[in-house]
Order: C-alpha cells, then sequence, then structure tokens
C-alpha cells in the first residue's frame, strides 16, 4: 500500500473515531439529568427562597438549562450581591450566592435593612440579624425603596461611622446602639452600654473611633458608664466628656 493511502485511511479513521466520540458524548450528555441542587453561601436567605427563584425542578435536563436564566433570576433577590449557578456533572446544579450584609436597620412604615452600600434590604428572621444598630431620624423625604441604594449624605455618614467601627472592631460596632441623624447638622450615636451620647460629628471616622475604643477600655471600663453623661469626639487628638460627679468637663488625650 502506497504511503499516501496509508494516511488518507488513517484520517479517514481518525476522523470517524472523533465522529463516533462527538455522537457519544452529545448522547451522553442529553441523557443528563440534575438529581440534586446544592446551595452554597447563605447565612440570612432561606434556600427554599433561591430554589423557588431558580425554578429547577430534579429531573430536569442538565444541557437544556439555561445558566443565565437561572442567575439572573436568583440575583433578584434583595439580599443577594452576586450569584454563580454550575453545572457539576453528572447530575448536580450549583448555585453559589453571596449575600449582602445588612450593617444597620431602619424604620419606615416597616423594619427594613441598609447594607454598607445604603441598599434597603427587607426584614429577614434571622439569627445573622439578631444584634444591629438602629439610623434614626431620617428625613421624611428619603425614600426607602427595597433593592436600591439610599442617596442622602446623612445616611452616607452614618453607614460609614458603622462601617469603620465594624472594620476597627467588632466590639466598637456593637458598641453603637443608634445613629441618629440630624438634618446634615452633627451625628450623634448612643451606645448600648448606658445609652451615653456620642457627639460624632462629620467625617474622619476612622481616627475618632479609635480614640474612643481607647477612651472607653481605659477609662469607662474601669469607671463603669452609668454616670457618663457624654463623649464628644468632634474635636481633634481628645476625647472631651463629662462625669455626673464633675460640674466641669475634662478633655482626655
Amino acid at each position: 500500500m502506497k504511503p499516501s493511502k496509508k494516511i488518507v485511511i488513517g484520517f479517514v479513521l481518525l476522523l470517524a473515531m472523533t465522529l463516533s466520540l462527538i455522537i457519544g458524548a452529545n448522547s451522553w450528555k442529553s441523557g443528563l439529568v440534575v438529581s440534586k441542587i446544592v446551595v452554597i453561601g447563605m447565612r440570612v436567605v432561606n434556600v427554599n427562597e433561591i430554589l423557588q427563584l431558580a425554578h429547577v425542578k430534579p429531573g430536569s435536563k442538565m444541557y437544556e438549562l439555561d445558566l443565565t436564566v437561572i442567575q439572573k433570576d436568583v440575583v433578584s433577590h434583595h439580599f443577594l450581591k452576586h450569584v454563580i449557578v454550575e453545572r457539576d456533572l453528572p447530575s448536580t446544579l450549583k448555585i453559589t450566592v453571596v449575600e449582602r450584609s445588612p450593617i444597620a436597620m431602619v424604620n419606615g412604615n416597616e423594619v427594613l435593612y441598609l447594607d454598607a452600600d445604603g441598599v434597603v434590604l427587607p426584614h429577614s428572621i434571622s439569627d445573622e440579624l439578631f444584634d444591629l444598630p438602629m439610623i434614626s431620624n431620617i428625613a421624611p423625604d428619603v425614600k426607602l425603596t427595597l433593592g436600591s441604594a439610599v442617596q442622602h449624605p446623612d445616611v452616607t455618614e452614618a453607614l460609614s461611622i458603622l462601617s469603620t467601627a465594624k472594620l476597627v472592631n467588632k466590639e466598637l460596632y456593637h458598641l453603637i446602639s443608634e445613629v441618629r441623624l440630624r438634618n446634615n447638622g452633627d451625628l450623634i450615636f448612643y451606645t448600648t452600654d448606658g445609652g451615653v451620647p456620642v457627639l460624632f460629628g462629620r467625617g474622619n471616622p476612622a481616627a475618632k473611633l479609635l480614640r474612643l475604643e481607647a477612651f472607653w477600655n481605659d477609662v469607662v471600663r474601669q469607671r463603669g458608664a452609668q454616670d457618663l453623661r457624654y463623649v464628644d469626639l468632634r474635636y481633634d487628638d481628645q476625647v472631651i466628656v463629662r462625669w455626673a460627679s464633675d460640674m466641669k468637663t475634662s478633655k482626655t488625650l
């Protein structure tokens, strides 16, 4: 047999094998069905809520599913920030979610939450949302629309305080029970320990919170918060306080 014929025959056989493998693979893929749906990443959202949004039933043809459509349906949940949908062959559909993390409660006509971006989230019964500070005295004209970010400088300032507190120290974050807005004026927050008003002002949250943390750990935890009338953080490099037993204001560097 001539070399050229051997090459042609070899090529034909290779082509036939390739086509056979493709046909076999397509046949195998067409027979795959979903027997299990795995959801990963939830803390607040119930897995049943995600399954309902996905609209995928066990027994569905794996390769007839449009993963982009499923992703869009699932991420429509207000509490979800990102969603990835994948086929985990041969029979599992995997949905990985990244939730929005509420950082504060707000009171409108109902209890709602805000994340660090100011996105309004619906009320949810969850142990993860047991202990959140409140943002109060929001102006009546501020719209709290589910899934949309609140665009108001007072709310943005309050969220900056809470986000920074959480980064500095979670105990410091949990020291804040309420941030009260004051119509573009200086913000005040109240402590969970003793309900002490803290005059915060605006801007430089990290520096102010670090001063407060040092003062609270060094002085208040020793002396107690019951006689502390207020704390003022509005001045650079100092913490101004008034105690019930003092008629004068004292300053602590």
